[in-house]
């Protein structure tokens, strides 16, 4: 590794833990995107973007296939089971697609639970976690020479029930530095848990900003620094979050080696830290690449996944 990019990978490392001195919580899609601690949405630039941030497919790759599993051990009350993720995704833009399975946490309002003109008990929200399946068409549309905005049509498959959602999202680069934003779950839709009984879970709106630096944008990068913010709340089983993100990522010879890190906290209730490491290693011109997360109490994930770009 030349001092060079030895300089530029040490001022990423301690730029991004400096950042993400708080970080977020995020359902395991990406593999990249995981290892970086979440912070993805200003990044972008593979397969995933399809969930992250479609408009970021234009200052990616020129095309891309991701494959990948994990599982995550959610934290909250009791003893959560797993939730496992897998995802398959193509980009060759101005299109990207993408179907991934995830367990998903959704919030079903309670009303009064006694209600008889002398008193009154109200029960606050419920959450519930289930499994979704989600095909996601993304279509890009170029509005000046640096902003990119993108639309992704979803149809979801959540409990017994079956609905048509959209992502919408945005991207503006320019030069080294790229800042994005994505709505997620705009429809918010509800689904029916006939396993439990349980009817009207709803998937809340997602709102979500990052920003990130890249040393060789436009093009490959050999160090990339983001930050992400999440805008709206969200439900979890350990309680609402709202979060922010930071991670790195570096790769040396000749992009043959990668690695990343970051940190994921909770910026309201407790801070339920988490911290994640990945690496992708390129063979016959595949990139096998895996992350871990772990911290607050039991909460840790996992992933595998493969990885064609060029």
């Amino acid at each position: 590794m030349s001092s060079n990019t030895f300089n530029r990978s040490l001022f990423a490392v301690v730029l991004s833990l400096t950042l993400a001195t708080h970080a977020e919580a995020q359902s395991p899609v990406g593999i990249r995107a995981n290892g970086m601690g979440g912070a993805f949405v200003g990044v972008a630039d593979d397969g995933t973007a399809v969930y992250w941030n479609a408009a970021g497919l234009a200052t990616g790759a020129f095309a891309s296939v991701n494959f990948e599993y994990g599982e995550t051990k959610p934290d909250g009350p009791g003893d959560p089971p797993k939730m496992s993720h897998s995802l398959v995704a193509i980009s060759l833009p101005p299109v990207g697609l993408a179907y991934y399975r995830r367990g998903v946490f959704g919030e079903r309002a309670l009303g009064p639970a006694v209600e008889d003109g002398q008193s009154r008990e109200d029960v606050g929200p419920s959450v519930h976690a289930f499994t979704a399946s989600t095909f996601a068409i993304s279509l890009l549309q170029s509005v000046t020479e640096y902003v990119v905005v993108a639309a992704t049509p979803k149809l979801v498959w959540g409990g017994e029930s079956f609905k048509v959602d959209v992502d919408a999202s945005a991207m503006l680069a320019l030069s080294h530095v790229r800042v994005g934003v994505t709505g997620r779950n705009l429809t918010t839709p509800s689904f029916a848990l006939a396993d439990d009984g349980i009817e009207d879970v709803e998937q809340p709106m997602e709102v979500r900003v990052g920003g990130g630096w890249g040393s060789g944008w436009p093009g490959n990068s050999a160090v990339v620094v983001a930050v992400d913010g999440d805008v709206l709340t969200r439900p979890t089983l350990s309680g609402d979050r709202r979060d922010i993100a930071g991670g790195f990522e570096t790769w040396v010879m000749k992009r043959r080696f990668g690695v990343r890190g970051g940190m994921r906290t909770s910026t309201v209730g407790e801070a339920r830290t988490v911290v994640t490491a990945g690496a992708s290693a390129m063979f016959s011109g595949m990139y096998l690449e895996g992350f871990w997360a772990g911290g607050h109490e039991d909460e840790q994930s996992w992933g595998l996944g493969l990885r064609y770009s060029f």
